[in-house]
């Protein structure tokens, strides 16, 4: 089956929009026991601010960290959380966040088991895994082999104390804490999350899988982990993220992600995000690329009421390289938004990006792709798409890829597709016996397919596919399927 553009072989109709263009020219932990302070996210006022932070153990460390984190506290005061009178900010509805009152992550609330995680640790693969539940490292959950000499996979307060001037190369180097009101909060709260340390010339015998779990059976919580990748020059490393919550519960996961990659490095990097119905997450990724190496990144985003990815890729060495690609598949009133900045700050650098995106019942998709080629990056190479397909009519998909560019001799295009499930493929199939529904299903996964096909490890690979499958049945196409049988 083929699937040009937005996906479908059929005749574009009206409902299609579309645009292309081509340009080419010459740590410390929790306190135990501690009441949790609740904190309206719109009343983050100082006091509450400071009570939300000391919950949370954000309260010790070398000066460098604490002046880290006096650095966010002024940062979020000045800063404030988004509105959408900011443009990045603009199509993404916050009111559901913002209305509610969230605790900071109670020591004392239920524990998870192994039963509760082996259904999601990736299948037919031998993992280093590092588990972090309300944004707080898991010993317990955690498993990790022996690793290569000055190899560090661990909790961010466990290689803060171990090894704590190679986390202090990185930590608070890549991301900004400027970038917004909510980089601003989690740098204030800086306290645990995960570290993954790969020294020159080594490569992970075994992928390192990063679990985290948000746990809110009591009451809604908020979590702020922050995730430290360090490969050294030539070093190579296969990372999967796995960002969860449970079905029911309301948790608010504020993450920041930063990745430091030296020269002729190589990072794989996995990110899947299955948030509970009633979740909130909001992530960036910064990372910061040298010469020659490579960041190779598949983010599948399925889970919560809301979403949101701010991924910031600077290719600042010859010859640097990122593949982005992503899906998102979402429905009943899901919003989800990426916003996509990559710079091209030197000679020959490449970018490869595709984003596709399903959206049934009333639910919003966003992606915003930028590429910026710097003066004097010629040689750039870059491609970015977005490819989008509406499950049903209420749904919405808005995107918008962009280039600016400053230097000559480069090569550079852009694209976006947003169109509706062809009805002349579906007649096709409902000719051959199957019913509305499941040609709905067979079509809009043969749409993903190209995404999650990426996913290296066979077995691995099937077992997200499970995921996606049976999300895009029961949540992006569920409503559609009721509505549209009565109409």
């Amino acid at each position: 089956m083929c699937w040009p553009g937005a996906g479908s072989c059929a005749p574009a109709t009206s409902r299609w929009r579309s645009s292309w263009s081509r340009r080419a020219m010459a740590g410390s932990r929790i306190w135990p026991g501690r009441r949790p302070e609740i904190m309206a996210v719109l009343d983050a006022t100082p006091d509450k601010l400071d009570l939300l932070i000391a919950a949370q153990g954000a309260k010790t460390g070398p000066d460098w960290l604490e002046a880290l984190r006096a650095a966010g506290r002024d940062g979020f005061r000045a800063l404030g959380l988004p509105t959408p009178r900011q443009e990045d900010w603009r199509n993404l509805r916050l009111n559901a966040l913002y209305g509610q009152s969230f605790a900071a992550a109670d020591a004392a609330a239920p524990r998870l088991t192994w039963a509760h995680l082996q259904p999601i640790v990736p299948k037919g693969l031998d993992c280093d895994r590092i588990a972090m539940v309300n944004g707080v490292f898991s010993d317990e959950l955690s498993a990790v082999g022996e690793l290569a000499d000055g190899v560090v996979v661990a909790g961010l307060s466990q290689a803060l104390a171990t090894a704590p001037d190679r986390v202090h190369a990185v930590l608070g180097q890549v991301a900004r804490g400027d970038r917004d009101g909510f980089a601003a909060l989690n740098q204030a709260a800086l306290a645990d999350g995960a570290a993954v340390l790969v020294p020159r010339g080594v490569e992970l015998a075994r992928p390192v899988h990063l679990l985290h779990h948000a746990l809110a059976p009591r009451m809604p919580v908020v979590a702020q982990p922050r995730i430290v990748i360090d490969l050294a020059e030539n070093a190579r490393a296969t990372v999967i993220e796995h960002w969860r919550g449970l079905a029911g519960e309301t948790a608010f996961v504020n993450a920041t992600v930063e990745i430091r990659l030296g020269r002729g490095a190589k990072l794989t990097l996995i990110r899947l995000q299955t948030s509970g119905e009633k979740g909130f997450h909001i992530d960036r990724l910064a990372s910061s690329i040298a010469g020659d190496a490579e960041l190779d990144m598949i983010q599948i985003d399925m889970g919560g009421r809301l979403s949101r990815h701010t991924l910031d890729v600077a290719l600042e060495g010859r010859g640097a390289a990122a593949v982005l690609d992503g899906l998102f598949a979402i429905g009943a009133e899901q919003q989800t938004d990426t916003r996509s900045n990559v710079e091209h700050r030197a000679r020959d650098c490449r970018l490869s990006q595709t984003w596709k995106g399903v959206a049934g019942g009333r639910a919003r998709g966003i992606f915003n792709g930028r590429v910026h080629v710097l003066p004097g990056a010629i040689g750039t190479d870059a491609e970015m798409s977005s490819r989008n397909l509406l499950a049903s009519r209420e749904a919405e998909i808005l995107p918008k890829p962009e280039l600016e560019i400053h230097a000559d001799e480069v090569k550079c295009a852009h694209g976006a597709t947003v169109g509706a499930i062809s009805e002349q493929e579906l007649f096709y199939l409902r000719s051959r016996g199957l019913d509305a529904a499941e040609g709905r299903r067979i079509l809009t996964r043969a749409f993903a397919e190209e995404i999650v096909d990426r996913l290296p490890f066979e077995t691995f690979r099937e077992q997200v596919s499970g995921w996606v499958d049976r999300h895009m049945a029961q949540t992006v196409l569920n409503e559609t399927v009721a509505k549209e049988a009565t109409a």
